[in-house]
């Protein structure tokens, strides 16, 4: 999952000193979400929020991402899905990837899977501390399944656009 750009962006932790009035992803609630939710959101504990800052553009936020925790229940085809053997708990542990958003003139330059892999990345450090076998996505339509089929997840069933992913 090599990054399509160069460029070099910062990862930070959203705080109230990111410019957040300004991004705009081309999707209202995506854009929504970070400039009136994503921080109260985080001080409550119910998500985590990475910002991706541009330090050639004034430290502008390129893009951001969400984790949150998630538990599903077991059933066979989540077992097998991510491929463990029987457990003694009714529901496994992992990480939601929530949103994710690229602000638009950054779009289509590898960021928002550069953002994935990092997400990733900070799923698995969670999981060395917390526990969590899984992250897992709720993509918004079947041409977003598809693409996070292609960064190595796996879809749940035709029922749910669910995708996941075993840490």
């Amino acid at each position: 999952m090599s990054p399509r750009t160069t460029a070099p962006f910062r990862l930070e932790p959203l705080t109230a000193q990111h410019r957040v009035d300004e991004f705009s992803s081309g999707d209202a609630a995506i854009d929504a979400f970070l400039r009136a939710s994503a921080l109260a959101e985080q001080s409550m504990g119910l998500s985590s929020v990475t910002v991706a800052l541009d330090p050639s553009a004034d430290n502008g936020v390129v893009g951001y991402f969400t984790l949150s925790p998630l538990s599903i229940r077991i059933d066979p085809r989540i077992l097998a899905t991510l491929g463990l053997a029987a457990v003694p708990y009714p529901s496994v542990g992992g990480y939601l990837l929530g949103r994710l958003g690229v602000q638009r003139h950054y779009q289509r330059r590898g960021i928002g899977q550069a953002l994935v892999a990092v997400a990733i990345a900070q799923a698995r450090q969670g999981r060395t501390g917390t526990g969590g076998v899984f992250i897992a996505v709720d993509p918004k339509d079947d041409s977003l399944v598809g693409w996070y089929e292609r960064l190595g997840f796996v879809r749940l069933g035709l029922q749910t656009r669910r995708v996941v992913m075993r840490l």
